[in-house]
Parts: structure tokens; sequence; C-alpha cells
């Protein structure tokens, strides 16, 4: 887990590296140790990466089935902070976190989650995946969607145009069908079998 640079999403940053003593962030994309150092060490308005003791950190958790690992930490101007990165992977998350806890010499605990919540997310999700099916099978011109917007938004809008325009309407309900039941399948299991929330403490 040491001196590896993750990808990651978090507010603010999109790089993270575990160092002996140290926490690297950085929001830009990182290549390199050596170029993760410098961009820490450097000064003034345009610094981009940052470093957190490790002696800062006061509470490390995550969910055994999420991608993100939560820490809370005190800055150098003594405010409690937290940081909340996203791995995009689940078991790089779980290793990194429980890494971590382990390595502080943090007190581990371990909760059932709720039912709700998960049941709330997944449930939200696939509504936006029943939505998103009907509102591209149902779509008689698909040049709307690259027409407005931000140039991020006209970007997402072309991709989705392409893919509508390739598969058709009868297969964006065929695709969407099969995501939706996915996630349909997803809810359920978690809802059934609630995951654990780990919390390692000082």
């Amino acid at each position: 887990m040491e001196n590896q640079i993750f990808e990651v999403a978090a507010i603010f940053y999109k790089s993270l590296v575990l160092r002996e003593n140290e926490l690297w962030v950085s929001q830009n994309k990182v290549g390199s140790l050596e170029k993760f150092e410098k961009a820490v060490n450097n000064t003034g308005m345009m610094k981009s990466a940052f470093s957190i003791p490790l002696t800062s950190i006061s509470e490390i958790s995550y969910n055994e089935a999420s991608e993100s690992t939560k820490l809370k930490y005190t800055n150098e101007k003594g405010k409690d902070k937290k940081l909340n990165i996203g791995f995009g992977d689940v078991a790089v998350s779980n290793q990194f976190g429980e890494y971590l806890g382990n390595k502080l010499g943090f007190k581990k605990s371990s909760t059932k989650e709720g039912q709700l919540k998960p049941l709330l997310l997944n449930g939200l999700y696939l509504l936006i995946a029943i939505g998103g099916t009907f509102f591209l099978g149902m779509m008689d011109d698909t040049s709307e969607l690259t027409e407005s917007g931000s140039r991020r938004s006209r970007n997402k809008g072309a991709f989705l145009k392409l893919i509508v325009d390739t598969v058709g309407q009868t297969g964006v309900f065929i695709i969407g069908g099969l995501i939706s039941i996915y996630l349909a399948y997803k809810l359920y299991k978690r809802y059934k079998r609630p995951s654990n929330e780990i919390l390692f403490t000082k």
C-alpha cells in the first residue's frame, strides 16, 4: 500500500500516496513519486499537492461494500477535517482502510449497516437507470442531446447520441433493461445481506 500512487475521486484531489509518516494528496493526476514529492514541497498560490501527517489522523472508516474510505484528521490550523477517498474499487478501499488502521495501531470495531440507507441509494440508481432508458429509448431526435449545456455535458450527450444511433431504440431498451435488472439484483442482495461498517479509532 505504501509508495503506490492511487488515482482517486475526492472533492479536491485526484491522486494519493501513502508514505511512511504522511499521506500525500494532489489536485492533479501524478505519474511518479518524484513529481509528487516536488509538488508537495512547492509553495505559493500554485501549490496543488499537500501532505497530511499520519499522526493528525484520528479516525478511519469504510463500508465493506463501498469503494470509499473516510478519514478524519486535524489540519495545521487545528481544525477538524474530513477526507472521503473514492478508490473506484471495493477491494482496494477495504485494503487501504485496513492497512492504514493497522499501521497506526488504531482500535477496530465493526457494526452491521442499517438496511434503509443502501436500499434508498440503490433504489435511486435503479430509478435513474429506468428513467434514462425510457428517455433515450423514446427520443425521436438524438441531436437534442448535443445542442445545449456546457462543453462537458455536450460531450456526454455526443457519447449517448453515438450509442443510441448505433444500437437503435430497441437496443437501448434491451441494454437499459439488462442494467436495470442487474441493479435490482444488487438492491435485493444488499437488502438481504447488509454490509459491515468498519471503524478505526485511536
